[in-house]
């Protein structure tokens, strides 16, 4: 237990120096960018005088340790990453507003890559080398070729389009007073309509599934190769002789140690589903975080730059860090190692 913690703990503390070096090295890098982001909002027939006042508000006239450090102060004691130029308010209230929708969309999108990856994978293992394995083998290698937007615009015709199962895009609406988390499902089930849960249930499924496919393909993958190559250790050949049932020997057995792969892999998956999720969020108007920061990145927007990126970082560092305990928890060697 003490060697667990002790693991978690340098864990946690590597990944805040990451997060403040990648927060310095993009906010140093967007004062490269060619082009006054103050200038380019206000239009070519903005006074000097508001140009000038804008870029004092927005500390854009100090030294760039100062503006660093009142950019840190800032997010550490009030959360406040600054004041976006594209939208005119703070980057915090944008963030609020899209980042659960995105949320909602990647943590559906991973449950289905852990089901269905897992499935496929643990199927195809089983009956490795049939006509089912082979099966499995070439649609999972389709499902990598094949770019999420393709995926889209297939489902979209087939399944909204033509056989009208599903909406063409968009999410229901909500009046202000009900929307609490952001998150519309959760939203929903606050509200006590389990109808309107459905709805919103039908209008993620397939963008859900669209950006997912790729990353079930892999998983499942990955997850055949584990098993299969487990299959000859030591320890399943004793599990054989000492008679236990097939079904216990591929499930409690021989699923484990196949299961950290796995779930290495699929940690990184899960964290760069919201950097890939833009042009699903476009296709299925889906105004979300992803969407928001492509557009603080044409309009070269500062603030909004340095936020949507350390936002990313976060995500990623603690899907990583969820995905390291449990590896952690699957194999004691590794907490034993990290704790030395």
């Amino acid at each position: 237990m003490k060697e667990g913690l002790i693991y978690v703990f340098k864990r946690f503390i590597h990944i805040l120096i990451i997060l403040l070096v990648l927060s310095f090295i993009v906010f140093s890098f967007i004062r490269l960018i060619p082009g006054d982001p103050v200038k380019s909002t206000l239009g070519p027939l903005a006074s000097e005088e508001s140009v000038n006042r804008m870029t004092h508000e927005l500390y854009l006239d100090r030294p760039l340790v100062v503006q660093y450090g009142h950019w840190l102060k800032n997010v550490v004691t009030q959360g406040d990453f600054g004041k976006s130029l594209l939208t005119s308010r703070p980057v915090s209230l944008d963030i609020k507003e899209y980042l659960p929708r995105s949320l909602e969309l990647c943590f559906l999108s991973a449950l289905m890559i852990l089901v269905f990856g897992v499935l496929f994978g643990t199927i195809s293992a089983v009956f490795r080398n049939t006509w089912i394995d082979n099966v499995i083998r070439f649609l999972t290698y389709l499902g990598v070729v094949t770019p999420p937007y393709a995926f889209g615009v297939l489902f979209l015709l087939i399944f909204s389009y033509l056989l009208k199962w599903f909406p063409i895009g968009g999410l229901p609406r909500f009046s202000p007073e009900n929307v609490r988390t952001g998150m519309l499902s959760i939203d929903a089930l606050l509200m006590g309509n389990f109808s309107l849960f459905i709805k919103v249930l039908q209008s993620y499924f397939l963008p859900c599934l669209s950006l997912a496919i790729g990353s079930i393909a892999y998983q499942a993958r990955i997850h055949r190769s584990a098993m299969v190559e487990n299959v000859n250790a030591d320890f399943i050949a004793f599990a054989e002789v000492a008679g236990v049932s097939k079904s216990k020997l591929i499930f409690k057995h021989l699923m484990k140690p196949s299961f950290i792969p796995t779930l290495t892999v699929y940690g990184l998956q899960v964290a760069s589903l919201l950097g890939n999720a833009f042009i699903i969020e476009s296709m299925f108007r889906i105004n979300g975080f992803s969407q928001y920061s492509l557009n603080v990145i044409l309009n070269k927007d500062p603030y909004g730059i340095v936020a949507v990126t350390f936002i990313f970082g976060v995500i990623f560092a603690v899907v990583n860090l969820c995905i390291d305990i449990g590896v952690v928890a699957l194999d004691p060697r590794i907490r034993l190692k990290g704790a030395e």
